[in-house]
């Protein structure tokens, strides 16, 4: 989307009272395309990763490094067939390993391994010092209050 296409949108939305919520909805989806767009260019081109395979990492990472594929599942947002595939991915690439259940042999639990965890941790540094431009327009209690609101809007949708 062009700049002069941004200012016109802005300008003209604040005079439409009905359809003022287009002044957050438009400005969110915009972000999220580019921020799912650079980080995915970036996964790819250093990791040969996706983001799906990252979401397994980072959920393992900040959930206990152990969680059966349903709680992974849970804690992502893609389908169950899909995770086979990217549980089989990073499993031969030594990021997490699969083992049985000691409390329930039927059942497999997912591990993060030393090797995804340094990924994670690199990957969320690197991300994070890129994404610096963006956020740093904002002042420290701007981002405090933005990532309040996010928060709210975010569990008002379960």
């Amino acid at each position: 989307m062009e700049k002069k296409h941004i200012d016109n949108f802005f300008e003209n939305i604040v005079t439409i009272q009905e359809y003022n919520q287009f002044g957050f909805t438009l400005p969110i989806m915009l972000i999220y395309i580019n921020i799912f767009n650079e980080t995915e260019s970036y996964l790819k081109v250093t990791y040969d990763l996706i983001h799906s395979d990252i979401d397994v990492l980072t959920a393992l990472y900040f959930n206990g490094k152990v969680l059966s594929p349903t709680d992974l599942y849970a804690a992502t947002v893609f389908s169950s067939g899909g995770m086979t595939k990217i549980l089989k991915k990073l499993e031969n690439s030594a990021y997490i390993t699969r083992k049985p259940s000691e409390k329930d042999k039927r059942s497999t639990l997912v591990y993060l391994e030393k090797k995804g965890e340094k990924l994670v941790e690199k990957c969320l540094t690197d991300i994070v010092e890129h994404r610096k431009r963006l956020f740093d327009v904002l002042t420290i209690d701007e981002q405090k209050n933005l990532q309040k609101i996010l928060e709210k809007l975010t569990y008002n949708l379960f």
